[in-house]
């Protein structure tokens, strides 16, 4: 299923999406939450298409990427002469956005001089360039995305509290990819036809053990490090066949590591590299039928569901 630019097959990704478009026809700002490369930015993307702003600008700013000593600058605008090299009038993203929305990705990574600035603005839906004496009233809906836990960062005084209840007035989560499995062959496809089509050529099948591998691994960049994956294996693919004869040494590496897991870790690790691998093995045995599978293991069959969500135990066919 595809909507907008989001590729998924996963319940998760299908109730973010979901979320996302039934915030859409409000102005309120909507913080985003979850984990570097799994797909924010999509989820915001979504929103501005579904809303009434869709017509007007959608900005994607990395707040982690502008220098200090620019913010106001890149921000707000200036006028000219207003410091060494401003040399014309300049609108500030803030400006550019009007009537649209500013998705402030990363926000987490702003230092505290400049919450305090940003705040200001969001909090009187005015902003003055440097260098101005006027102040201009903004009409923008503010989008923000962090991998950070913006309330364990206010704990430790890194992150306003002013600020986090400015922006995180409606909230999404978007869970890693490790935890959305039923996406990984969905989207290695996808990227698969991607870059291929990049490269003028047909899109490649991919093996079926390659795709085990992925299950297998646990992604820690997320889609981001998916698609870079399938980039380089449609480099590596010219034959029309991706195979595991190309996949990243880390990816293998890791699968090496994690196959040796039961006997390193501590009790509770041990036991859940275990406690997955029976539940999977009774699951196959009594053929993915539930109700039997949870008699033979002593669970009720709604303890068993869990177990199965915890571990993130996906049927085969269903993967691929």
């Amino acid at each position: 299923m595809e909507i907008q630019e989001a590729v998924f097959a996963s319940k998760e990704m299908e109730s973010a999406i979901r979320t996302a478009r039934l915030l859409a026809p409000s102005s309120s700002p909507v913080l985003i939450e979850g984990e570097s490369g799994t797909g924010k930015e999509v989820i915001a993307r979504i929103i501005h298409a579904a809303s009434p702003r869709r017509q007007k600008p959608f900005i994607a700013v990395n707040c982690g990427a502008i220098p200090e000593a620019l913010f106001e600058s890149e921000l707000f605008g200036h006028l000219a002469g207003s410091f060494t090299g401003a040399v014309r009038d300049k609108p500030g993203i803030f400006e550019i956005a009007t009537g649209g929305v500013l998705f402030l990705d990363e926000i987490g990574d702003l230092a505290l001089p400049l919450q305090a600035k940003l705040l200001r603005v969001l909090q009187e839906n005015e902003l003055r360039r440097v260098g101005d004496t006027r102040t201009s009233r903004i009409d923008v809906r503010v989008i923000s995305a962090t991998n950070r836990d913006l309330e364990d960062e206010m704990k430790h005084r890194r992150f306003r509290q002013d600020l986090f209840f400015r922006i995180s007035v409606l909230k999404i989560c978007v869970d890693p990819l490790r935890r959305r499995r039923e996406d990984i062959p969905v989207l290695a496809r996808h990227f698969a036809a991607k870059y291929a089509r990049l490269h003028g050529r047909t899109t490649p099948e991919i093996d079926a053990n390659v795709l085990r591998l992925f299950d297998a691994y646990a992604w820690p960049g997320n889609v981001r490090e998916l698609e870079n994956e399938m980039q380089r294996l449609i480099a590596f693919s010219p034959d029309g066949t991706i195979t595991g004869l190309h996949v990243s040494g880390r990816i293998k590496d890791y699968l090496a590591r994690e196959a040796c897991a039961p006997r390193r870790g501590n009790l509770k690790q041990r036991l859940a590299v275990l406690e997955r691998e029976i539940i999977k093995e009774a699951l196959e045995t009594y053929a993915w039928n539930k109700s039997r599978t949870a008699s033979h293991l002593g669970l009720t069959r709604q303890g068993l569901h869990r177990k199965v969500r915890r571990f993130g135990i996906v049927r085969q066919e269903e993967r691929i």
